[in-house]
């Protein structure tokens, strides 16, 4: 699916721009990862390079794969134009632009770390 810019949003067409690149910049960095642990190599170096914490009980692909599926949600979110991309899921407060800027797949505000 391509980035439709003629979708009215509260992001001028070079922030949708931007945030689309890192999206995807993102989503593909995520599956060359996975890929990575599927095929048995460093898993700890893998979840330590996307910055998430390992969690007991939950196997690194998992990680990568949740992590990857919200990069996915997000992409779709901003690429249809939709209202909900750029608030956060639990509270629907926007996010700030720097915040988005940085983490583009930002799903929550401070307020609901996850």
């Amino acid at each position: 699916m391509s980035l439709d810019l003629d979708i009215p949003s509260r992001f001028d067409r070079d922030l949708r721009k931007e945030l689309h690149h890192k999206l995807l910049a993102r989503g593909s960095a995520l599956a060359t990862l996975l890929g990575d642990v599927l095929a048995d190599k460093d898993r700890l170096a893998a979840i330590a390079a996307i910055g998430v914490e390992p969690r007991p009980g939950i196997r690194p692909e998992e990680l990568l794969r949740d992590a990857l599926n919200q990069v996915e949600r997000r992409r779709r979110l901003l690429d249809a134009g939709d209202d909900r991309y750029g608030r956060c899921d639990v509270c629907g407060v926007e996010l700030s632009r720097t915040e988005l800027e940085q983490l583009p797949w930002a799903d929550r505000c401070q307020a609901h770390p996850r």
